[in-house]
């Protein structure tokens, strides 16, 4: 028998306060149609702003779509209070989107009928009246989803599509090809919150040379190499520039607290010479480094994340438990992200579709919990030999062994860890 257990409600915080717009003077003369923006008594709540505060903080609910993508901040409403306390014309003068807008709207129209008209010489008008809503995630929720509301910029379609967007300016100038040389261009830019790049300028440029098959210097700076025609290194600083611009408008833009965010990206961009390129084209191996992404997938690193405790799989068959009064069978899959000081976070997760939403909320806490335990043992991934993030994608198949049969995991995928519970 599953405990039943109440799972608490996350409230919005509502903040409000009167936003006298104009000062219109109390001589004014203004038509009984059209509502004043400051009078001499403004409308208010009933009962005061406790009692609002209580009431939208005991109505708004944070739509799924803004809880998930860790979306918050403010909405501000605007309305007319009429003569007789009750609202209309409400609008969105600022939005927040992701859902927010529409509950806002929502429990605003709920308090019509709940309003002191405002008054002018003594008699009551209609009033236009702004209020701003507040959407405030808690702290936990706010961590969960710490990796989907602040995200870098990512390019649309991927790597490869980046690659291909940048690959005809990618040529290296012909004086470079007869001293064999290869290119590394550092390019920094900003992507802002609409997708385009500004801002790009070069950082530094480094040569590799290229004697035969097996012998190369590594990228050193361009200082140190007698470059018989100094016009290279401005080809290279024009071409990088250019293959960068070539990607405005096709990122997508950085989020902080779930909102579009302007964000600063350092790119190495590379050239490579015509035996480079001919060997490249041997090993299917793009010709810009790969060294691009602010986060990779365990699968395109060269060097996997390395726990410090040994078989990561072990370490989870040993910590992960059943959530205790629950009997779910099924799999879970959940993913962690190395940064490259070594940090790991985890968190995000999903479930088959057999899951109740209940459940569900302490199977992630048990993920939380065993996530918590690997803070601070990982060694990061490299790429390029840098060291980068990299997202771990792990799968959980729960099972019930009750001594009857024998248990199987199901499902064509073979699961990373199999958690069994004994009846």
């Amino acid at each position: 028998m599953k405990k039943k257990r109440t799972l608490s409600n996350l409230a919005a915080t509502a903040l409000f306060s009167m936003a006298m717009l104009a000062a219109a003077p109390a001589a004014f003369a203004q038509t009984a149609d059209k509502p004043y923006t400051y009078v001499e008594q403004m409308p208010v709540f009933k009962g005061g702003d406790a009692e609002m505060m209580k009431f939208l903080g005991s109505n708004i609910q944070y739509p799924a779509e803004a809880k998930a993508r860790g979306v918050e901040g403010l909405v501000v409403l605007q309305f007319i209070v009429e003569t007789d306390g009750s609202i209309s014309n409400v609008t969105i003068v600022k939005k927040l989107g992701n859902g927010t807008d529409e509950e806002a709207a929502r429990v605003l129209k709920l308090t019509s009928g709940k309003w002191k008209a405002g008054t002018q010489n003594g008699e009551p008008v209609r009033v236009r009246y702004t209020l701003p809503v507040r959407f405030a995630l808690t702290e936990e929720d706010r961590a969960s989803t710490a990796h989907i509301a602040n995200q870098t910029p990512t390019y649309k379609g991927g790597q490869e599509a980046m690659l291909n967007t940048m690959k005809p300016y990618l040529q290296l100038p012909a004086e470079a090809n007869q001293e064999n040389l290869n290119a590394r261009v550092t390019v920094r830019f900003y992507v802002d919150a609409s997708g385009k790049v500004s801002n790009i300028r070069v950082e530094d440029t480094k040569f590799k040379k290229t004697i035969g098959p097996g012998s190369e210097l590594d990228y050193m700076d361009a200082s140190t190499f007698n470059i018989q025609n100094k016009a290279v290194l401005a080809k290279l600083t024009e071409a990088a520039v250019e293959a960068v611009k070539a990607t405005s408008g096709n990122w997508q833009p950085a989020l902080k607290d779930g909102q579009p965010a302007s964000s600063e990206l350092v790119l190495p961009v590379q050239f490579l010479g015509e035996k480079a390129m001919q060997q490249a084209a041997a090993n299917h191996t793009p010709v810009m480094t790969k060294y691009t992404q602010n986060f990779y997938s365990w699968e395109d690193v060269e060097v996997k994340p390395q726990f410090k405790e040994g078989d990561f799989n072990k370490f989870l068959a040993k910590n992960l438990r059943y959530p205790a009064g629950f009997d779910y069978q099924g799999t879970v899959k959940f993913s962690i992200t190395i940064y490259k000081n070594g940090k790991s976070v985890g968190g995000w997760y999903y479930t088959g579709p057999d899951m109740p939403k209940e459940e569900g909320a302490f199977f992630l806490e048990e993920i939380k919990r065993v996530a918590g335990l690997m803070e601070n043992k990982w060694i990061p991934g490299k790429v390029d030999g840098q060291p980068v993030a990299v997202t771990k994608n792990i799968t959980v198949q729960y099972v019930i062994d009750d001594g009857s049969t024998k248990q199987t995991v199901e499902g064509n995928e073979k699961p990373d860890v199999v958690v069994t519970k004994y009846k």
